[in-house]
């Protein structure tokens, strides 16, 4: 039997799905070092063991080899520039990242769908590597979906549906109830949840919800009429009238011009604040779901508008 091709054995390898981690230690100076690594995997459950290896010719080899101990982050998949940091040769790889040590003064990463803290219990040879098995003294696990490297590439990792069940009735017309399966109930409730911290953001600088909207209608359309406000805004239940248009006026927040009025510097600062609130919070929830969850997700809302909102104007 001839040998492999290196190139061929590695394509061959490719085809397995791996999940993606970074393992982080100390060097003989008390430094933070990491790695990226794929090959990650359980070995033991009683006790509970892990291992991984490290090509031998690693500059980081002898801080794995001589720390006692490391801590391996399971990447989530918004974490895939984060790989490539620690996979990159370099000076620095903890730039710009907001560690913090463990105990034994590991670095342990502020974002993790799986961490497994370990100390060293065997390092064997492994050809052109070192394998480490650890043995887990603490683990968390966060609910994100995993970066998952497959084929040369990231990938991510997609849960298997479960078996459709019946669903209950969302709405008992008879007794005057719903359930949490009444579709009108979870799009209201997750507009409620989600918009709290913006409102409440709102509410700590004085801002009412009608101002809120006013402001936003004029950062998207420019100069506009108090009458078309007033129409482009009364499908969301904000009736501005002239008491409020006043109050943008004497805050600097609006500008009139002649019968239009339009955001002025100082609103539209004020309102970029609060629309980075809503983009931060953005992110947070987006790290909880795949891209395909995500695509799936934006194109019901769109269609859901598109269905009900033939006869409401256009708000942006």
């Amino acid at each position: 039997m001839s040998e492999p091709d290196p190139h061929q054995f590695r394509n061959a390898l490719g085809q397995f799905a791996t999940g993606v981690t970074i393992v982080t230690t100390l060097d003989n100076d008390a430094k933070p070092v990491g790695v990226t690594a794929s090959s990650f995997n359980s070995v033991s459950l009683d006790p509970p063991l892990v291992l991984w290896s490290l090509a031998k010719t690693a500059h980081s080899m002898p801080a794995y080899q001589n720390s006692g101990g490391f801590n391996v982050h399971v990447l989530a998949s918004h974490q895939s520039d984060l790989s490539n940091q620690f996979a990159r040769p370099s000076d620095d790889k903890f730039k710009d990242i907001d560690w913090v040590p463990c105990e034994n003064g590991f670095p342990l990463l502020p974002e993790y769908a799986a961490l497994f803290r370990c100390k060293t219990h065997f390092q064997y040879e492994g050809g052109d590597h070192i394998i480490f098995v650890g043995e887990v003294i603490e683990y968390q696990t966060h609910n994100f979906p995993v970066l998952v490297f497959h084929g040369g590439k990231y990938a991510e990792a997609k849960q298997k549906s479960a078996p459709a069940t019946p669903a209950r009735p969302g709405v008992d017309l008879n007794s005057g109830q719903f359930s949490d399966d009444f579709l009108l109930y979870l799009l209201s409730r997750a507009h409620f949840q989600t918009s709290y911290p913006t409102r409440k953001a709102c509410r700590e600088i004085g801002m009412s919800e009608a101002e809120y909207f006013c402001l936003s209608l004029l950062a998207m359309s420019g100069s506009l009429s108090e009458d078309d406000i007033v129409i482009r805004l009364e499908h969301t239940g904000h009736h501005p009238d002239a008491e409020i248009f006043a109050r943008l006026l004497r805050k600097s927040w609006i500008n009139r011009d002649g019968k239009n009025v339009h955001i002025s510097e100082s609103g539209r600062e004020t309102f970029i604040k609060l629309l980075a609130h809503s983009k931060a919070l953005e992110e947070q929830l987006l790290k909880h779901f795949t891209d395909e969850e995500l695509a799936e997700a934006s194109k019901f809302m769109k269609r859901l508008i598109d269905i009900t909102g033939s006869d409401i104007p256009e708000l942006w």
